[in-house]
């Protein structure tokens, strides 16, 4: 309770600096994560400027905003959120922004239990947040923030219907691609470097070996090492995965014990400047994680 009235208090001295640099006609939307960003702007197109919170290459797990971003945010006609405890902060600048102005877009979900164990490694909630790497919840999610933007915008509502229609097309596409693909290696196990990929092997019948916990901020031991060759070694398993941006060090170390190779995988929380320079999106970084995955398994 002291940490909002002290936030709300702050917010009044920082609202006063931002409020005559803001443009009264410029209507902005904030997302929480690079996915949201992406359904968003795909859906919002020209008729409103949407604007992720969290700087690109940040690591979100446990990231604040600061007192500039909080003051932002509240001139901001909606706030797009992952939820699931994804956003620790949420809860603490609801009052500041306005609560009816942060939306959940999970709505819908087959939501992911964790166990007991996995609870004790997020440290966020009940559920496997990762929502978005499953295309088949990006479709769910592109529905849930278009109806938010129609209450908006009932003007547009053909427009953003339109662009709705035309990202699901792509989005199915995709899915499709994935399940075409990975129709032949069912059951098959993949290491990948955090325990965040359970919706998308879910989607395709795979499974994931985690080095390291949900939220990817503690190192593994070296019984949970061991223990993660010895299984690639039963399972035949020549390839550990490293996450984009992140260090290699723990993947180099399994891979040379099983003779293997390492790749790169893209948990698309954030998107770097390097990849928004090479033009690439959510779509082509999935597209990406197929490859690898594909090329995995042979």
């Amino acid at each position: 309770m002291k940490r909002k009235i002290l936030l709300i208090l702050l917010l009044s001295l920082v609202l006063v600096s931002c409020t005559n640099k803001n443009n009264d006609n410029e209507k902005n939307i904030y997302t929480s994560i690079y996915p949201i960003e992406y359904l968003t702007k795909e859906i919002v197109g020209n008729k409103y400027k949407v604007i992720n919170i969290i700087p690109e290459g940040a690591e979100i797990h446990g990231w604040e905003p600061s007192m500039k971003t909080v003051a932002s945010m509240s001139d901001s006609q909606l706030i797009l959120v992952n939820g699931l405890g994804l956003e620790s902060w949420a809860d603490s600048v609801s009052e500041s922004v306005g609560e009816d102005k942060i939306v959940e877009v999970n709505k819908g979900i087959d939501y992911i239990k964790l166990t007991e164990g996995e609870k004790d490694n997020h440290g966020h909630g009940d559920y496997d947040p990762h929502i978005w790497l499953s295309i088949k919840n990006m479709i769910v999610m592109a529905k849930n923030i278009e109806e938010e933007v129609v209450k908006l915008d009932p003007e547009n509502k053909s427009y953003y219907r339109e662009n709705l229609e035309r990202l699901e097309t792509n989005l199915k596409e995709l899915d499709n691609k994935f399940k075409s693909s990975l129709e032949e290696y069912k059951g098959k196990a993949i290491i990948v470097p955090h325990d965040a990929f359970g919706y998308l092997v879910r989607d395709y019948n795979l499974k994931q070996i985690p080095i390291e916990g949900i939220n990817s901020s503690s190192e593994p031991d070296l019984g949970t090492v061991a223990k993660i060759v010895d299984v690639a070694k039963n399972n035949n398993i020549n390839t550990v995965f490293y996450e984009y941006g992140g260090s290699e060090k723990i993947a180099k170390t399994i891979a040379k014990e099983i003779d293997g190779k390492i790749k790169e995988i893209y948990s698309l929380e954030n998107i770097t400047e390097e990849l928004i320079k090479n033009k690439d999106n959510y779509y082509t970084l999935m597209e990406k994680n197929l490859n690898n995955i594909l090329e995995s398994f042979k």
